[in-house]
């Protein structure tokens, strides 16, 4: 018997709290080019395509959903004409930055963009993994709508390599002496704990010291979205430096041209 449409996205859901991650059942209309399809039960949540970028259907939140997940519900509601119109610019400029193929390589179904996002209720800047679904909060200022999405790519990507996204033995050994993570994402929520930090060295913000996946993803979102404020820490921080050219040389396994096309590559270069 087909699971009942909030069954499916509990089931991705559950999967990523344990660090697996999933792909829920999917229709057979996906992204434009061939690209992972859209979870089957994505319209019964008012999650409705609007568009495509780079190959990658961007869907508009039509009325407000919440969806029953293994750490709580997760909520939002549609958002405003302009808001919407100026995050679909935005993401689509975005993601026109990544190869098509690397984007199919990770899984993603397609973008969901919506407003007062929040789990429980706390509010969030963006889920990943939400079935093969990335969803976004439009409200964010620009710079931070920015450095949201590619960090929840990086998270997709992240999955996608090997099956998992903690922890990372390899990575964790790039640390400085006797560093031990915190306790995930969730500890850290708080809009400043993605700011860029002077005072932990070896990481790009107090929101990366939370989790090795979130360290991964943060480093990632800061090397492409703020290039201009890594490279400067790169050139004092061998610990940073060793971050990036970590995850050039894995983005490279997936696709062999996304590292450059994202930057990567140039700020490794002396």
């Amino acid at each position: 018997m087909r699971p009942s449409p909030p069954a499916l996205f509990v089931v991705a859901a559950l999967a990523l709290a344990g660090g697996l991650g999933a792909i829920a059942t999917r229709t057979a209309e996906g992204a434009a080019d061939g690209g992972p399809a859209l979870p089957s039960d994505a319209a019964s949540f008012g999650f409705v395509v609007q568009s495509h970028a780079n190959g990658v259907p961007l869907l508009a939140s039509t009325k407000p959903f919440s969806l029953p997940l293994a750490n709580g519900p997760v909520h939002g509601v549609p958002p405003t004409g302009d808001r919407l119109a100026r995050g679909a610019a935005i993401v689509a400029r975005e993601l026109g930055r990544y190869p098509s193929a690397f984007l199919r390589g990770v899984h993603l179904a397609g973008v969901v963009l919506a407003d007062d996002l929040a789990e429980n209720e706390m509010a969030i800047p963006s889920l990943p993994n939400v079935g093969g679904l990335l969803l976004l909060d439009v409200s964010s200022v620009e710079k931070d709508l920015v450095r949201s999405l590619h960090h929840e790519v990086f998270h997709f990507f992240d999955l996608a390599d090997d099956g998992h996204v903690a922890p990372d033995p390899e990575w964790s050994r790039l640390n400085p002496t006797r560093f031990v993570y915190g306790s995930g994402g969730r500890t850290l929520r708080g809009a400043w704990a993605a700011h860029p930090v002077d005072d932990a060295p070896g990481f790009v913000s107090a929101y990366a010291t939370s989790g090795v996946e979130e360290d991964k993803a943060d480093t990632f979102a800061f090397a492409v979205a703020r290039a201009e404020e890594l490279r400067p820490k790169m050139k004092s921080d061998a610990v940073l430096h060793a971050k990036v050219a970590e995850l050039a040389r894995r983005v490279a396994l997936l696709d062999a041209d996304c590292a450059r096309r994202l930057g990567l590559e140039g700020l490794l270069a002396p």
